[in-house]
Order: structure tokens, then C-alpha cells, then sequence
């Protein structure tokens, strides 16, 4: 749960972020508070071990995403600062959330996470590289946020869902499924996820860990109404 304080604002992904990757990280440019150096934070997203993931989860000290393709969060994605529409509450299908300590007002978000000096120049205070831009810095007052990933119809999470093995072992699509959650919840054009980010008030539970990756990916589907 968090807390409604001041105005909802929108900022949509940088147009020219690439993630040619499956991972991703939302932390800060302080890492939290935490006193830990992006060396020792990157080794240890590099090395997965379900223990120290759920250390840096447990700390706010930033939230490794994984999703099952490229580009997942690319293009489509924008940042919401304060509540939800009636809309984008209504029509968000799968649902991520934890929460990140931002004390320095830099919210972060970098494709990765296991490279040392990517880190670092994340969190740096440059500029990304303008033909190469794999992080965005957005500024935030300062606080202990929730943090909430909604995924919607358009979004790499909800459309592999979708996909279902039949008594064959043959992939094929939830076309009833698919339907359903067209006529009941389109969700927006040229939105495929919100990330959204409100002052902490009742932390969440923590997120499952994906098995054997160690990072964060385990969505919470709504139910549909078939």
C-alpha cells in the first residue's frame, strides 16, 4: 500500500533506451543508502544466488527484473509518479511489486545489471550515451517507494502467457483466454507496462525469485471471468 502524496506525473521510457537483454534493474543513484560499491552490487546480480538477491531485495536497494524475451520494457513502457487511472487500474492484467529506498531522489532504471561499469555509470550523475542509452535517471523526492510493474495486453509478460502446452507437448495460444482479455481489458494503445512509483506506506510481500535465474519475474495474473 502506499501513501497518495502530490500530483500523478508521467514519464514515458527514453525513446532511444535498448535492452538487448532479458534483464533488467530499478534502483537508485544512491543504491539505496546502502554504502555498497556497483562493484559489489553487480557481483552479485551476476551471480544469482537466491540469498543475496533477497538481501538487496529486503534492503530497497533495487529490484532485478527478468522477462523471458529482448526489449521487453522498451518503447512501451512509462513511469508513473503518484495513482493509477480508472483505466490503467482497471485494464493492468499481471502485477510485480516490491519496494526500492531512494534517499538521493534518483530513481534509476538500466538494462543489466551485472556489468560493474555499466552500474557505475548509471549511477554516475552523466548523461547516457546518446546512440547507446541503456539506462534513465528519474528525478523523485526523496523516500521509501513501492514500486509496482503492471503489465497489460500489449506486454511480452501478458502475450506469452498466453501461450499453453496442449496433451501433445505442442505450443499453442489461449485463444478463449486471449478474447476474454481483449473485450474485458484492451488496456491502453502504447502502453504495454506502467511502472509505477508511490511513498511506501505497508510493504508488499516479497516477490517470488524466478528458479534458477534468482531474479525477479514472477508476475500476479488477475484471474479472468471465463
Amino acid at each position: 500500500m502506499s501513501k497518495n502524496v502530490g500530483p500523478r506525473k508521467v514519464i514515458p521510457i527514453a525513446k532511444e533506451f535498448f535492452c538487448d537483454g532479458h534483464y533488467y534493474v530499478l534502483t537508485s543513484a544512491s543504491l539505496g543508502g546502502s554504502g555498497l560499491t556497483p562493484e559489489a552490487v553487480s557481483h552479485m546480480l551476476g551471480h544469482a544466488n537466491d540469498q543475496e538477491i533477497e538481501g538487496l531485495l529486503r534492503q530497497g536497494i533495487c529490484i532485478p527484473l527478468f522477462f523471458d524475451g529482448d526489449c521487453a520494457l522498451d518503447g512501451e513502457t512509462v513511469f508513473v509518479l503518484g495513482e493509477l487511472t480508472d483505466q490503467e487500474e482497471h485494464d493492468w492484467i499481471g502485477r510485480l511489486s516490491w519496494k526500492l529506498n531512494i534517499p538521493c531522489g534518483k530513481f534509476i532504471i538500466l538494462c543489466g545489471g551485472g556489468d560493474a561499469d555499466e552500474l557505475t555509470d548509471a549511477i554516475s550523475g552523466k548523461l547516457p550515451e546518446p546512440n547507446y542509452q541503456i539506462f534513465q535517471v528519474i528525478d523523485i523526492a526523496p523516500a521509501e517507494y513501492l514500486v509496482e510493474v503492471y503489465a497489460y495486453l500489449s506486454s511480452m509478460t501478458v502475450q506469452l502467457s498466453l501461450e499453453e502446452y496442449d496433451d501433445k507437448g505442442h505450443l499453442q495460444e489461449n485463444k478463449a483466454l486471449g478474447q476474454w482479455y481483449q473485450a474485458n481489458r484492451p488496456g491502453i494503445d502504447g502502453i504495454s507496462y506502467i511502472i509505477r512509483l508511490a511513498p511506501l506506506e505497508t510493504e508488499p510481500p516479497l516477490p517470488k525469485l524466478v528458479p534458477e535465474i534468482s531474479w525477479c519475474g514472477e508476475f500476479e495474473f488477475r484471474q479472468p471471468e471465463l
